[in-house]
């Protein structure tokens, strides 16, 4: 059975279980599926469609360098702007694969062109920045391709942390942790609401979704990376008690949607997540990727999954690493945590067990 007869399939189930009430666009459904077919395409020719597309920008940026563009502040600002509105409108008036990459390209220059035309100008960064930022959310709100959307989403994030930066407020930058992880943990939580309330909302999703997870990492690795950024290390517990009171509601809610009930599950359930925590109250940046390990387990997420797995190995080695502590002392950390972790894993399999049995 191809996927096309699979989805004729799923609403025709749906449409039995829920009955007339049940409406949905089959037609525009179906139309879709198959505009996603025409453009489907391996990673490999995507990335080098991009590069290729990029390559190819930076020949026409090399000709207008030539022709003694970057002499001229207004030029610069005249070819950043329209740089970025061609590629807005060519996602809006075309949907192929060769031109979403040919966009990308001109979109991404076009901001480059635009902030380097601005400081020509003499321009104060944190106006540049606010400008690109404002450029970004329009053009998230205007169209809704996800390589765009996605770049527009890491435009804005990457903005706050240089204003953070630039303005040597690093301290700060647990605001900006704090500000993600809610963000995010809403967008996991309120997945359904959000892709049934609007189309536009429901092709922003996904951009959106893995662009605050690349966020939260800048600013993990940004808190987790010693030395990196000049934070005072007395305040490093506070994105992790913000990141540790989210963990446990999510606990709480995977809880609830497991259905168990007897005391002393919970209260062991509760007590192992505790033991896990406590030491990641100095390395925000481990709870942080057990937080994103969590959500997209709990929406069945495989991509932010595997991001979170890679991540909270990443973290824990740096971690280990900084760590001032002789190497029998770390060694004797990790066992520990590997121990609580193999309980946690051993009495959540012992009741999905006892589930399946029931």
């Amino acid at each position: 059975m191809d996927k096309l007869t699979k989805k004729k399939a799923l609403l025709n189930s749906i449409r039995s279980s829920e009955g007339v009430n049940f409406e949905c666009d089959e037609n525009a459904i179906h139309e879709e599926y198959k505009a996603q077919g025409e453009n489907k395409s391996s990673l490999a020719i995507k990335i080098l469609s991009i590069f290729g597309g990029f390559i190819a920008t930076l020949a026409f940026l090399g000709f207008l360098a030539i022709a003694g563009l970057y002499n001229s502040e207004l030029g610069l600002l005249i070819f950043g702007i329209g740089f970025i509105t061609s590629a807005i409108w060519l996602n809006k008036a075309y949907n192929k694969i060769i031109i979403d990459t040919f966009s990308i390209s001109i979109y991404v220059i076009g901001f480059a062109l635009f902030a380097f035309g601005l400081l020509e100008m003499n321009v104060d960064k944190n106006i540049i920045t606010i400008l690109i930022s404002f450029i970004a959310l329009s053009s998230l709100i205007v169209t809704q391709n996800f390589i765009l959307s996605f770049i527009s989403v890491l435009i804005i994030s990457g903005n706050f942390i240089f204003l953070i930066i630039s303005n040597n407020s690093y301290d700060l930058i647990h605001l900006y942790v704090f500000i993600n992880t809610l963000c995010l943990t809403y967008l996991f939580l309120n997945e359904a609401k959000l892709i049934s309330s609007s189309k536009r909302i429901s092709q922003l999703y996904n951009p959106v979704r893995i662009g605050l997870i690349i966020s939260l990492l800048f600013g993990l690795v940004s808190i987790g990376k010693r030395h990196l950024i000049p934070i005072s290390q007395g305040y490093i517990w506070l994105s992790s008690i913000a990141m540790i009171l989210v963990i446990m509601y999510l606990v709480y809610s995977i809880i609830k949607i497991n259905e168990i009930k007897t005391i002393k599950s919970k209260v062991l359930i509760y007590t192992l997540s505790t033991l896990i925590l406590i030491p990641t109250i100095f390395s925000p940046s481990i709870s942080g990727a057990i937080l994103i390990i969590l959500l997209s387990f709990l929406v069945n997420y495989k991509t932010g999954l595997a991001i979170g797995i890679i991540s909270i190995i990443y973290f824990v080695s740096q971690y280990y690493y900084d760590l001032n502590f002789t190497l029998l002392t770390k060694s004797i950390i990790l066992f520990i945590s590997g121990v609580i972790f193999l309980l946690f894993y051993l009495f959540t399999i012992k009741n999905l067990n006892k589930n399946e049995k029931i």
